[in-house]
């Protein structure tokens, strides 16, 4: 990958909601192969509902598929997970509205959980609004 030229991250491997909010508004390239999955942790969660909720985020789009790949790594048991989904269902933002109702449903019905529906290039991150 090219050379990073963004705001400084500690570590790519582990960003903190912080430096996340830093790269997304800097508009700089992803700092390492697969950032998209590494933002992707419960711990992330507050930040990146915040930033897709924004619709003045340049990297809007990118965060929302790290919002979707979260549910699709987690065991959804993580309150933070439960959380997030009830800040972005009472948004009024149809992109984090849709993925609060499309979380609930996996987590009410984990029977319905298809990982392959959370993650990477064609999930349901690339249709985010039904």
């Amino acid at each position: 990958m090219s050379q990073y030229d963004g705001p400084p991250i500690r570590s790519v491997y582990e960003p903190s909601g912080e430096e996340i909010r830093a790269w997304a508004y800097s508009g700089a390239k992803w700092p390492e192969q697969d950032w998209d999955i590494l933002m992707a942790e419960p711990e992330n969660l507050e930040a990146l509902v915040q930033l897709v909720g924004d619709p003045g985020c340049p990297s809007r789009r990118d965060l929302l598929g790290s919002l979707y790949c979260t549910i699709g790594h987690s065991d959804h048991s993580d309150s933070r997970i439960a959380a997030a989904i009830e800040i972005a269902g009472r948004s009024n933002d149809l992109w984090l509205s849709t993925w609060a109702r499309r979380s609930k449903r996996v987590i009410d019905h984990p029977d319905e959980f298809d990982r392959d529906d959370w993650c990477g290039w064609d999930s349901m991150a690339s249709k985010p609004v039904d």
